[in-house]
């Protein structure tokens, strides 16, 4: 696991957390235009962002894989999940959350990932989005910014870039880096 922590923001990534996976009962996909890739490898990972502002600690947590594939697509999914009645489970940074991706924070998702799958410049294969966990503080705009900085990870990760440095920009300044990584 990465943390990084200072006092206005904080992030941690971790492989992954079973306990925060998402059913699917409802869901999100479809398929875009992508680049051709020849290289890449699969990756998955857990990502929890809290900032605080204007008194308030908000929290999103977010995770998924992206599996490089052949061909000009690349085949996405959000899962969404809620239940009745969800336990709390400890999160990557302190502090407790509900798993599952409620309708409001499903459709952030969406928007975080949007403008990227409408570019055609993400590589080729399959991106699903299938952790969450979210607490009464959670804000649709931070689950906007996980959900970009997520796709980040996950692609730097895939094609052998760093990714502790994505995570350190964002604690720092509350903004993702636009730079993707080459795709080979």
């Amino acid at each position: 696991m990465f943390m990084v922590r200072t006092a206005g923001r904080e992030a941690a990534i971790d492989d992954d957390r079973r306990e925060f996976s998402l059913m699917g009962k409802r869901q999100g996909n479809g398929l875009a235009l992508a680049r051709p890739i020849s290289t890449g490898v699969r990756s998955r990972v857990v990502l929890e962002l809290h900032q605080n502002h204007g008194g308030c600690r908000f929290t999103a947590l977010v995770g998924g894989e992206y599996a490089p594939g052949e061909g000009d697509r690349l085949a996405w999914r959000v899962k969404c999940w809620e239940t009745v009645r969800p336990t709390p489970q400890p999160g990557l940074l302190p502090g407790t959350l509900l798993p599952g991706l409620p309708e409001e924070l499903d459709h952030a998702v969406g928007r975080g990932l949007d403008p990227y799958l409408n570019s055609g410049y993400l590589p080729a294969g399959r991106l699903v989005i299938d952790r969450a966990g979210y607490d009464r503080e959670s804000s649709p705009l931070l689950f906007v910014t996980a959900a970009e900085l997520l796709l980040h990870i996950l692609l730097a990760g895939a094609f052998g870039s760093p990714v502790e440095p994505l995570v350190t920009s964002w604690v720092a300044t509350g903004r993702i880096s636009a730079v993707l990584p080459d795709f080979g």
